[in-house]
């Protein structure tokens, strides 16, 4: 599967800032995507982003005062990003079971939403394991994942395989590890979905 091309990115929801600051923001985030991306987490230099971003090294350390800020912004706006995506896919969902309805939306914007590019993932890797405050962002970050499958009413091992079977997607296809291929991908997708509404 061919790594989609990284949207700009967006601002939080609720974020306070004009709409110059935002778009200051938008565009220094979408450099350090860039340039992670193209030369590698190594080249991820705030000077670097200045540069590309055309934004002044005082304009960048106003929103981002260090490259380890820098980075939590980027992972912060992937995790935004897919919990937009999330978002969109429970409006397909309208049970009385609200629970059940969230694991169907994670499980089909697992499948339905591109993966970011290798070397992106590779570079926050590299940043994240040698850095704790990092790992914890990252960390806090996706607890809201796994507060929803707790919270689910499904058996905690019965929703872990739901989990662990969404999630070994990623890994194949960002790789390109014996990707699985159309139509086996719907097929596990829907079987997957029906594990959410079997008896535990």
């Amino acid at each position: 599967m061919k790594p989609a091309e990284v949207p700009a990115p967006k601002v939080p929801k609720g974020a306070s800032q004009s709409k110059t600051g935002a778009a200051t923001r938008d565009k220094l985030l979408s450099a350090a995507i860039q340039i992670i991306i193209t030369q590698g987490i190594e080249r991820l230099t705030l000077d670097a982003v200045a540069r590309s971003s055309s934004v002044s090294k005082g304009g960048l350390l106003y929103h981002f005062p260090s490259k380890e800020a820098l980075v939590a912004g980027v992972i912060t706006y992937l995790i935004d990003d897919f919990n937009a995506v999330i978002e969109k896919e429970l409006v397909r969902s309208n049970t009385d079971n609200p629970s059940k309805d969230w694991l169907k939306a994670y499980v089909r914007a697992s499948f339905n939403s591109s993966q970011p590019p290798l070397t992106l993932i590779a570079g926050l890797f590299i940043a994240v394991t040698h850095n704790p405050e990092l790992v914890e962002h990252a960390r806090s970050g996706c607890a809201e994942w796994q507060r929803h499958f707790d919270e689910s009413g499904l058996d905690p091992v019965h929703a872990g395989i739901i989990r662990l079977a969404t999630e070994g997607l990623y890994p194949t296809e960002m790789f390109g590890v014996s990707p699985i291929k159309e139509p086996l991908r719907s097929q596990l997708k829907d079987a997957i979905l029906k594990l959410i509404d079997s008896p535990n």
